[in-house]
């Protein structure tokens, strides 16, 4: 009740203020967003909170003896005070009676209840005229011709006009430019905003000025815009003869509302620009006092400074202080040695939770993911005294960094390494680079539907496949379909060699109805699920993320590597002169090389080319070697020992083949699904532009030992769009142009 009646006094003094500084200032754009806000204050002032300090001197709180060796005595004596005055209580009999809060609350609902009515009778009248009223098209606005004789007034996009003078006479231009006024600067929704208000808070005074003074304001603007185009006596001249007493429509704009002497002198008035700065200070002003008056304010006692100095005297002989520190690599030291979290739950066991203060010290580049974990592994120790020291606002997580923490908290993750083993993590022993490689979105699939002409083109057989909802379905089925029948559409071109008997079409398109869309990517989605302990990813060293546990479950690809990785680990093994293992490195050598051979050209560039038994790999062999090895072997000609020297590959062309590979892997991923989009080819020719600077900045003898990227697309311009095409799908001309 007091937070209602400090809004509508809150919301009174607003208006007084408009009344007597700013209506009378021709500010007409202003005062209509001014007095919109004033309602919207109005509701938000009263629910502000203002900390008040306030100092309050500590008084000696002194328990006697007695007291501290009977501490429930009180109590006790309470309860058994209550017990008798209970049992003294004669049995009367309860008689029921309606409070007044009941009465009220019933005169308020049935108020809401015919208020509502009300609004819903005047919008079903606007409605019914719209419907059975004849409509026009008159200097492209929507014209409804009333058959009664009525004030013009407008209602959203629609201008009312009596039919009869029309038909005759035709719409005066002033009352025309006024009309549409109203409707291009949209002031139904003004009134429907504070009429939808009346319906909850019939009762409120303020509403029902802010409503008029709304109205009246609408009126101004529209004059003004129609004094600009003729003489302020003659449109006045023409209000009078032609609107005088006839009736109106509650939410319409009407042209002879509050037509007074008021209305008339606002249409020559001028104002001094220095006035209306000063008025528009004074605003300022009077906004802050409101906030001060209507705010909630809360008191913050401060204690004296005496008392304080005792307190804190007293609790510095009663406490303990520690040091916890996070360095950048999120590494945690207790009073100075390194320890891990479980130690440092040893730790505070020693220690009295409610005497022990922690100063905790975190390095500028921890996340705040890192210090949250720390807190609350204090807060699960009941470290409640807890000293931030250090840290900048590079400690703040993004909003998007804690719902993708909260997304993948509870995920179990297997990074891959260069020789194939896995090793399991959580989310918060990851990485930073590994982290960023995790693609997270929290914001929703936005909804787009084709277009008519698009849709009709999708009904071509020839040119394109569909789907519905997932379901491939034949494109004269869409005859049964219109395009808003869909709320999202994909479409994709698919390449020649990546074509099928089945979908020879170049383009595929899939459509999605409501609930499917909801289904693929609604809030409740799959999409959307926060990953639990049952959900593996893995990182891998191609910079693939699979949502899926590639260690069990191998796509083609990686059983290679995985094949390839055994094959090399038994190569370097004190068993590898055994009878059996040697037997297995020989199956092994010669499966990879057989589907090495196989694969296609494409493939081969993600695969490593097995090497034969006597050679080892640079990526399997021991870090403790030298920077260059020694590999013998026997010539079949003439059985003499040759000594090969290989170079370890410099950091620069190890960099060129792990970006190579990465782009390899774009390339025939999108290739395989056919799913090319300019985003993608976009992507793709930024990584192919970093690979041609890197591979002109080695030497000529790392050059023959790699292979050179290639850009599989042409790019086109046409009709000043850029364009990318594949060079089997230029056209002759495209191919002339080119010189190709």
């Amino acid at each position: 009740m007091e937070y209602l009646l400090k809004s509508i006094l809150c919301l009174l003094l607003l208006l007084l203020f408009y009344r007597l500084i700013l209506q009378r200032e021709v500010l007409y754009q202003f005062n209509r967003f001014f007095l919109l806000a004033a309602i919207v204050a109005s509701f938000l002032i009263p629910l502000l909170t203002i900390e008040v300090k306030q100092e309050v001197p500590v008084e000696p709180f002194v328990i006697s003896e007695y007291e501290m060796e009977n501490p429930y005595l009180e109590s006790i004596i309470q309860e058994d005070e209550g017990i008798q005055l209970n049992s003294t209580i004669p049995d009367q009999t309860k008689k029921v009676e309606i409070s007044w809060i009941t009465i009220l609350w019933g005169v308020y609902f049935l108020g809401m209840i015919i208020f509502l009515l009300r609004f819903i009778q005047n919008i079903y009248r606007i409605q019914n005229q719209i419907r059975t009223s004849p409509k026009i098209v008159y200097r492209q606005e929507n014209l409804v011709l009333l058959k009664q004789s009525i004030s013009p007034f407008s209602f959203l996009k629609y201008i009312f006009y009596p039919k009869e003078p029309f038909e005759k006479e035709g719409m005066p231009e002033a009352i025309f430019l006024h009309e549409q006024c109203h409707v291009r600067q949209k002031h139904s929704w003004d009134t429907l905003f504070v009429e939808a208000l009346l319906v909850l808070l019939w009762f409120h005074p303020g509403l029902y000025l802010a409503r008029m003074a709304i109205r009246l304001n609408h009126e101004f603007i529209a004059d003004q815009q129609v004094v600009k185009k003729m003489p302020v006596s003659d449109y006045q001249n023409l209000l009078l003869a032609i609107l005088s007493g006839r009736q109106s429509f509650a939410l319409g704009s009407n042209l002879n509302f509050s037509l007074t002497k008021k209305r008339f002198d606002m249409m020559k008035k001028s104002s001094n620009p220095g006035i209306k700065i000063l008025k528009l200070t004074s605003l300022v002003v009077f906004l802050g006092a409101m906030i001060w008056l209507f705010a909630e304010k809360t008191v913050v006692s401060s204690l004296a400074q005496e008392s304080v100095e005792d307190s804190n005297n007293s609790l510095n002989q009663s406490v303990t202080t520690v040091s916890l520190q996070l360095n950048e690599e999120g590494e945690i030291y207790w009073e100075g040695n390194k320890i891990s979290k479980e130690q440092l739950t040893q730790e505070l066991v020693k220690y009295d939770a409610e005497r022990l203060i922690v100063e905790l010290k975190s390095a500028p580049k921890v996340k705040m993911g890192e210090v949250a974990d720390i807190q609350n592994l204090l807060a699960t120790n009941n470290i409640r005294k807890i000293k931030f020291q250090g840290g900048t606002s590079s400690n703040q997580p993004e909003p998007m960094e804690i719902e993708k923490e909260r997304y993948f908290r509870d995920a179990v993750f297997l990074i891959e390494s260069e020789q194939m083993d896995y090793t399991q993590k959580r989310y918060f022993e990851l990485s930073e680079n590994e982290k960023d490689r995790l693609q997270f979105s929290s914001k929703p699939q936005q909804k787009k539907s084709p277009d008519s002409e698009a849709f009709e083109s999708f009904k071509n057989k020839d040119e394109y496949a569909v789907w519905i909802d997932g379901q491939v379905i034949s494109n004269q089925e869409l005859e049964n379909y219109i395009p808003e029948d869909f709320v999202l559409v994909f479409q994709s071109i698919v390449f020649p060699n990546a074509r099928s008997e089945r979908f020879p079409q170049p383009y595929q398109v899939h459509l999605y109805r409501e609930n499917y869309f909801q289904e693929q990517f609604g809030p409740d989605s799959e999409m959307f699920r926060p990953r639990s302990n049952q959900d593996t990813i893995t990182l891998t060293q191609r910079r693939v993320t699979w949502m899926k546990d590639i260690s069990r479950y191998p796509d083609p690809t990686t059983a290679f590597l995985q094949k390839n990785a055994r094959y090399e680990k038994l190569k370097l093994s004190d068993k590898k002169d055994e009878p059996e293992v040697k037997k297995e490195i020989e199956r092994l050598y010669l499966e990879l090389e057989k589907e090495y051979n196989q694969a296609k050209e494409n493939r081969k560039k993600q695969l490593p080319k097995p090497l034969p038994t006597d050679t080892i790999s640079p990526v399997f062999k021991n870090k403790s070697e030298s920077n260059s090895r020694q590999i013998s072997f026997s010539s079949s000609s003439n059985s003499t020992k040759i000594n090969v020297v290989h170079a370890v590959q410099s950091n620069e062309v190890r960099s060129y083949l792990r970006l190579y590979s990465e782009y390899q892997a774009m390339a025939n991923e999108n290739r395989i699904f056919a799913n090319w989009t300019y985003s993608n080819i976009q992507q793709m020719e930024s990584k192919f532009k970093e690979l041609e600077t890197r591979y002109m900045g080695l030497s000529i003898i790392e050059r023959r030992g790699i292979d050179r990227a290639k850009f599989p697309f042409i790019r086109l311009q046409k009709d000043g769009i850029t364009i990318y095409k594949r060079p089997e799908d230029l056209s002759a001309e495209e191919r002339k142009n080119l010189a190709c």
